[in-house]
């Protein structure tokens, strides 16, 4: 500390100086971005970061963020149910439908598929919900009481036959459904659903009234 009477060896104007220092370092500290070289730029009301930022642990956001571009998701995402609408997907679905017939055709007592129709399978698409409704009539041309049975196949499996009676000489018709759910599909795979018909005991001749029809819609799924 300078005695009475004798100079500073500073100088009579350090603390001024001192001061003045002082002031500087403030000022440049609250201009100074301590996190510039990771990117981020704190603002009035929030930061901006650019660049890359990792997260290690749980994070949690109250409130809406956006995200402009593309985002990737490694791990699982869980959504609250009903939170996502059909709308906000691309093509979540997909339908396709066919059907065919045949007439004035012999039925005979063996199980025969008469008439078929094929649906493919679209891009991205890996199941499929089957409804086919097949239908038959005929007339029993034969001289005693006769059965006359349906079946929908949807790829190569049978739904299970169902049957109508008909006395000789008069004619019957019956519907039968199969509404199946084929899995592990493929782009480009074609299902073929047909119609299958057969008599119980002997050959029905062809007639017109002889029919049969499949009637087939998929509800392809991802």
């Amino acid at each position: 500390m300078p005695q009475p009477g004798f100079p500073s060896p500073r100088g009579e104007d350090y603390i001024v100086r001192e001061i003045a220092d002082l002031k500087r370092s403030i000022r440049e500290l609250a201009a100074a971005n301590p996190f510039g070289l990771s990117g981020v730029r704190l603002q009035n009301g929030g930061m901006t970061l650019d660049g890359a930022l990792g997260i290690t642990g749980t994070s949690t956001i109250h409130g809406e963020q956006t995200v402009n571009g593309p985002l990737t998701v490694t791990g699982s995402l869980d959504f609250p149910a009903g939170s996502v609408s059909d709308t906000a997907l691309a093509n979540p679905v997909q339908t396709a439908t066919a059907s065919n017939g045949v007439t004035n055709y012999a039925i005979d007592t063996t199980s025969t598929v008469r008439a078929s129709v094929t649906l493919t399978v679209p891009a991205g698409f890996t199941r499929a919900i089957i409804t086919a409704t097949a239908t038959a009539m005929g007339t029993n041309s034969g001289t005693a009481p006769d059965y006359l049975y349906c079946s929908a196949i949807v790829a190569g499996v049978n739904g299970g036959e169902l049957y109508s009676s008909a006395a000789a000489g008069l004619g019957v018709g019956l519907a039968a459904p199969f509404n199946p759910t084929l899995t592990g599909l493929s782009s480009g795979q074609t299902i073929t659903v047909g119609v299958a018909t057969r008599a119980g005991t002997a050959t029905w001749t062809a007639a017109t009234a002889n029919q049969a029809s499949i009637s087939a819609t998929a509800i392809f799924l991802k």
